[in-house]
């Protein structure tokens, strides 16, 4: 992580710095990475700060993932056109007590989050198959993803919400407090916020495999109101995808 860091140190990235205290949103600044080591190392409860960067490490992340385990490297969002594809590796840098929003990942996708260093404790709260669907207690938001992120261009959303599982009960939830060396994996459309219990440095990303394919389709399927044949599913992932993705390109 040092020799990583030292390479992109003078390159600016967007901090979060968020504000507990009732009435106050979170305020976005940008930074030098180096800079931001101090940040973190001033970063309290009431007043955290947070790096959620997918650009920084992007000439690294093909050599980064070359060393994951291997149920980490067998991802087919390569399949996707390329304005479709997620970013493969983002960079995570939390201060003591920083908390991410509460959200579903858009696409119903599996996440992954390695933390190297610090620990972390997590909230997921169990959905259904999709993250299209509201919930009603959070004040569910969508989040449209696809081509500039944009609903006219998008092929399925995630969800965002004001609300803070660590500050109020949000009804049941389960819990896992993660460790430095460990890397988690979750159903991406569970609702799910974590909470840096220490100054953390980590990664995080997405999948789409044969555990999932047809969980991530039938979202892209619901979102563009497409119809398709049972038999789709019998198919090789790759024409699956093709056909899927072709006829949610016809449907805008």
């Amino acid at each position: 992580m040092e020799s990583l860091a030292a390479a992109v140190s003078d390159q600016r990235c967007e901090v979060q710095f968020k504000r507990m205290t009732a009435g106050k949103e979170p305020v976005k600044s940008g930074a030098a990475l180096a800079e931001v080591q101090t940040l973190l190392a001033e970063s309290r409860g009431e007043d955290s700060v947070l790096l959620m960067d997918e650009t920084l490490l992007a000439p690294f992340a093909q050599r980064i993932l070359e060393q994951a385990p291997a149920y980490l490297q067998s991802d087919w969002f390569h399949l996707f056109p390329p304005s479709w594809q997620p970013s493969p590796l983002c960079l995570i840098l939390g201060g003591v007590g920083a908390r991410s929003d509460l959200h579903a990942d858009p696409l119903a996708w599996t996440g992954w989050n390695c933390l190297l260093r610090g620990r972390k404790l997590w909230r997921f709260f169990p959905a259904g198959r999709s993250a299209c669907d509201a919930e009603p207690r959070f004040g569910a938001v969508p989040r449209p993803f696809g081509v500039g992120r944009g609903e006219l261009c998008a092929i399925g959303c995630g969800r965002g919400s004001a609300k803070d599982s660590f500050q109020e009960d949000l009804g049941p939830c389960l819990e896992y407090l993660q460790q430095p060396g460990e890397t988690l994996i979750f159903p991406g459309h569970w609702w799910h916020q974590t909470y840096h219990l220490t100054t953390t440095e980590g990664f995080a990303g997405q999948l789409l495999n044969g555990q999932n394919l047809r969980r991530v389709m039938e979202h892209i399927v619901s979102w563009c109101h497409l119809e398709v044949e049972e038999e789709i599913w019998q198919r090789p992932h790759q024409e699956v995808i093709a056909q899927v993705l072709s006829e949610a390109v016809d449907s805008m």
